[in-house]
């Protein structure tokens, strides 16, 4: 009985190695296109870009694509969605750390600046789907990160009023001043550049020059 059993996992072996290879490969493969498509609709812009174009770029078939996503639709609500996602645990890990306010500000800066800078049409595809749908089937704030943001963020935003490091301002209105400040130079980027004649590097000095003016204008000491 233990030589069968012996003989029957010897047997299959090569079979479970080959299917974990294959589910490997594939995860791979999956991954590939979902990064692909992302720097095609939001690091290029080109929402309309089809899913040959992103095959093209990955270099696979385009069979696949349909094979993993189904549809060009689907893939790009999932792109976009993870997109959206990566940014929300990087802002969770901001506001729910124990770093003072000012800190937490600037790493929101910083992080948002890298965030825009390697997918800089998100907010474009955003604002577009939300003028096209009312209710559009992506998620910019889970509700737990609504609730983080409602136990530990306002009532810090609070403290800092009260004792004057910051003008009185309403929530609502402190965070489109903050999102404004940062995001303006990113979507404005080929204003500005042809603007004052930056190139690639310039501007990336330039943005990194911004975070402290940012500060310093929310900030009164």
């Amino acid at each position: 009985m233990l030589n069968f059993s012996v003989n029957i996992f010897v047997t299959n072996t090569p079979l479970i190695i080959i299917s974990m290879v294959k589910r490997h490969k594939d995860k791979l493969t999956e991954k590939l296109i979902k990064e692909t498509a992302k720097e095609v609709f939001f690091a290029e812009g080109k929402f309309h870009a089809t899913t040959q174009e992103i095959a093209t770029k990955a270099g696979v078939n385009r069979a696949l694509i349909h094979y993993y996503f189904r549809t060009r639709e689907q893939l790009f609500e999932l792109v976009l969605q993870d997109a959206l996602d990566n940014f929300a645990s990087r802002l969770t890990d901001v506001v729910s750390s124990d770093a003072p306010f000012k800190e937490k500000v600037s790493s929101f800066i910083e992080m948002f600046t890298e965030a825009t800078m390697k997918y800089p049409y998100v907010d474009v595809f955003i604002v577009t789907e939300i003028n096209r749908n009312e209710n559009p089937k992506f998620r910019i704030l889970s509700p737990e990160l609504e609730n983080l943001m409602k136990e530990k963020f306002v009532p810090e935003l609070k403290k800092e009023i009260a004792n004057g490091t910051i003008d009185e301002i309403s929530t609502s209105q402190f965070i489109v001043n903050l999102l404004s400040l940062c995001s303006y130079p990113l979507i404005a980027k080929p204003i500005i550049a042809n603007m004052f004649s930056l190139k690639q590097r310039e501007y990336k000095a330039f943005l990194k020059e911004r975070k402290n003016i940012i500060l310093n204008l929310i900030f009164k000491a």
